[in-house]
Parts: C-alpha cells; structure tokens; sequence
C-alpha cells in the first residue's frame, strides 16, 4: 500500500462484514464523544460559532428550492460577517487595543444591513458605541485603546483635534455621543473622555491599516516635534509675506487692484505693421513692373491679398513675438493683471475651511460602472479636505431613475443612503404637467436640484431650535418638512 491508494476510488462499497479485525481493545469514551461538537466553542468569545441553520426544517414543496436558495443565501451571509468580525477582533486583541473584554465600549462594529450591525463581543450591540455608528451609518468601526493615544490626550486636554503629518488633523470628541455628529469622511474620530481612537471605513479590510496608519503618524510626529524645531532654528529661511490693504473703516481687506496690460495690444499692432509692410513691399514691385512695360494683367495678383494676410500674419506674430521677448519688458509677467494671474491668493489661515457642495448630475450612467466609481473617487477628495479642517458632502441630480426598474431604482437609492448622498430626481416629462425645460439637460436638471434644495433649506430654517441649535420636539415632528421627509437627519 503507497499514498497512492487513498487517492483510488474503489470499485466496490465496503461491506461491514469485511472490515479487518480490530485490537482486542476496549474503546474508551473520549472528551468528544461525551457531549456535542458544538460544546467546544462554550464560553469562548474569541471562538467562531456557525448560526444555526433555519431552512433545514422547512417542508418540501414545488417552490421550495427558491425558498432554500434564499435561506442557504443568508445563511452564507451570517456566516460572511461572522468570519469578519471575528477577525477584525482577532486583529484589534493581537495589535493590544483592547483593554478589556467587556464589551461596553471597546470592540468592531460591522454592518450586515442598514441600521443592523454584528458586534464583537457581542455585548457592545447595546452600548452607546453601536447606537452612534448607527446613527452615523457607518460600513464597519472599531475602537482602539494605546497608551500613545491615552497619553497624547492627556497632555492635550484642550485641544480640538490631533494633527498629523502633511498638515492633516483628527477630531477629538468629548464623549462618545458626540460620534453622531462628527464628520464622517475622515474616517476617525478621538473620544477625550474615553482616551479612545474610534475609525471606520467603507471596506472592513482596510480598517486595520487605516488604524495602524493613525497611530504611527501620531508617533512620528511627536517623535519628530523636538528635532524639527532645531533643525528649523539652525536654517534661516525666507519668511512668505503677502501685503495686503485693509479698509480703515470696515477692517476688511481691500480686493487686490488689478490693471488691463497693454502689452498684447502693442505686440499684434507691430505684427499688423510688419504684414503692411511686406504686401507694400510686393505691390511696390508690381507697380515698377507696370510702369516699365504697360501690362496691368499682373494686378490680378492683387486677389491673393486674403490668402497672402493668411499665410504672412503666423509668421510675423512669431517674429514680433521673439523680439519682444529678447528686448522687451517682462514685468508684467511676475504681477496680476485682469486677465492673468501670476502669482497665487493667499491661502486660506485657520483650521476651519470653507463648506463644500460637490454637485453631480447624472442620467443614463450605470451603477457599477460609473457612479461606484466616481463616488469612491470622490470621498477620497472629501476625507483628505475634512481631515485639512474642511466639510464636504455630496449631491446628486438622478435624471436616470424613472428609467430604471422598481429593483434596479431600490438599489440605486439604498446605495445613496449607505453613502450619506443627498439626491433628486426630476419627474418624467410630461408627467402630471411636469415640463423639463431648458436647452441644455444637464444644467437644466442641475439647476432643479438647486432649487429643491433651496426650498428644503429654507423649510429646515423655519423649523423651532433650542439653545443648542437642536430642533425642538414640536418644531421636529410638527412641521411640514419632517412629514415629507422623515428619514431626514438634522
């Protein structure tokens, strides 16, 4: 017998009754055989349990094989987001960011459907970790407790954020209910009063990377403080100054005065010059022609004076502009005119930057081909400037869904949702009286996006706030706006 024969199918079932005699031994019970096989995961947290199987019951019928496909799909999809989290628990305890195994507040969060998370441990379902990630309908978060985070926090009781290196910064909350209105595009969060680091992300696999990204910049950069600053103190180095004039009367700094340049008007009027002067040239030639032989059949040259301008005006543009060049003042090409800009604004001084509305207007294009794509795209833009202090979000003007099936439209729809998308959609033409106007579709759809926007604005700001800014109970549930719209978030 080789190794070869276990790999041999047997051309006959084996019966019982040829079975090779045994030891004479008498069988003794293992550990196994005394209770399930599904004991052995007992009182382990740590430990992957499969679901228990809900379709193996279920009656036999005609359609009972769709009714299995669906169960057996969602028994796989457990067992998807089991597997997960498990690891990304296995992960968090492995890198020592977790304290304990409570369960009250420290440990992954990953969402199987809107506003349904799996947990790990499971106690942290019911903490106010997991009520705020669902509130801020997030893909999958988890906590992270270092003592280089602990420690920064402390020193840093005042601070607002943390900053890390190119110039970005964290947000620092004060408590763990806060996370609900923190800004989502930067993917993380700092709880002052808990000293922990709460990420998320849109894939469950980048979560750890992103993670370990965050606390080795932190620590680089405290590293690195000390050494920079006597580096910088050894170098002298041209400090950036803007000038700038402020209004004695309003405090407000005065536009920057930029003046027409002339000198494109000079440089055409010497090529216009150069062009009169070679065709003068040729006409002067023809003119001695005639004069020493009386045939004026040669002014019928004159009719390719247009074809001759043509032809002439490139070169002595590049002419004119050559010498220009070599002779001539380059001033105006350092300083700001009307219509050039040689030097750039100022930026932008503070850590709060400027809200941004990125607009998207889209008709026939596909799901998953194109809006995936692009929204992916664009969220990276919008983490990067939320962690430079900034706030973006996004608005789309579906033209497309009237088009689409009643699946395809849920879809679509659900995935503005999960994304935190503001969206409109313009009704057919034609519809109920509904008139799509406007020569150009695009902005014409853009244009009603805007609009409807505007109008829900200023029905939000009608709406009753308290001290905090937050809307009263009769302003929330009285107003027309909540009606029409309840699964809005103010």
């Amino acid at each position: 017998m080789g190794i070869g024969s276990y790999f041999k199918a047997s051309s006959k079932p084996e019966q019982p009754a040829a079975a090779p005699p045994r030891a004479h031994k008498p069988k003794q019970p293992s550990a196994a055989s005394e209770k399930p096989p599904s004991d052995r995961f007992v009182g382990n947290d740590m430990e992957l349990q499969a679901p228990t199987p809900r379709f193996s019951s279920r009656p036999q019928s005609v359609s009972g094989r769709s009714t299995k496909s669906a169960a057996s799909s969602m028994f796989l999809d457990d067992i998807k987001h089991e597997v997960m989290v498990n690891y990304l628990y296995q992960q968090q305890c492995s890198h020592l960011w977790v304290s304990d195994g409570s369960g009250e507040i420290e440990g992954v969060l990953l969402r199987k459907h809107r506003g349904q998370y799996m947990a790990c441990p499971p106690q942290l379902g019911s903490s106010p970790f997991a009520q705020a990630a669902a509130a801020l309908n997030v893909q999958c978060a988890m906590t992270v407790n270092s003592r280089v985070i602990k420690t920064f926090l402390q020193w840093s009781p005042d601070a607002v954020d943390v900053p890390l290196m190119n110039g970005l910064r964290v947000q620092i909350l004060p408590t763990i209910e806060d996370l609900t209105r923190a800004r989502k595009h930067q993917f993380a969060a700092f709880v002052a009063s808990e000293g922990l680091l709460i990420v998320w992300d849109d894939d469950a696999l980048h979560l750890i990377p992103r993670a370990k990204a965050i606390e080795s910049e932190l620590m680089e950069l405290v590293w690195k403080a000390g050494s920079e600053e006597e580096e910088e103190g050894g170098e002298k180095r041209d400090p950036n100054v803007a000038e700038v004039e402020i209004d004695e009367e309003s405090g407000e700094i005065i536009p920057e005065r930029r003046p027409v340049h002339l000198m494109n008007t000079w440089l055409v009027t010497f090529t216009l010059i150069l062009v009169t002067v070679a065709l003068g040239a040729a006409w002067r030639s023809l003119a001695l022609q005639i004069a020493v032989d009386g045939n004026y059949v040669r002014l019928a040259l004159i009719s390719l004076f247009p074809i001759q301008v043509f032809f002439t005006l490139f070169f002595a543009q590049v002419i004119i502009g050559c010498l220009a060049q070599i002779f001539g003042p380059i001033r105006q090409l350092t300083i700001n005119s009307k219509f050039y800009s040689a030097r750039p604004p100022p930026r932008l001084q503070g850590n709060i930057l400027p809200h941004v509305t990125i607009q998207c207007p889209v008709y026939k294009e596909g799901l998953a081909g194109v809006i995936v794509p692009t929204v992916k795209s664009i969220k990276q833009a919008m983490s990067t400037y939320e962690l430079q202090g900034g706030s973006a979000n996004m608005f789309v003007n579906d033209d497309g869904l009237q088009l689409l099936s009643d699946e395809e439209r849920r879809t679509r729809i659900e995935f503005y949702a999960d994304n935190s998308i503001g969206w409109v959609a313009r009704p057919k033409h034609g519809e109920d009286g509904f008139i799509r106007g406007g020569k150009f579709k695009k902005a014409s759809n853009m244009n009603y996006g805007l609009m409807v926007s505007c109008k829900v604005e200023e029905k939000l700001l009608a709406i009753n706030r308290d001290a905090r800014g937050e809307p009263s109970r009769l302003g929330r549930w009285q107003h027309p706006c909540w009606r029409l719209y309840p699964h809005y978030r103010l």
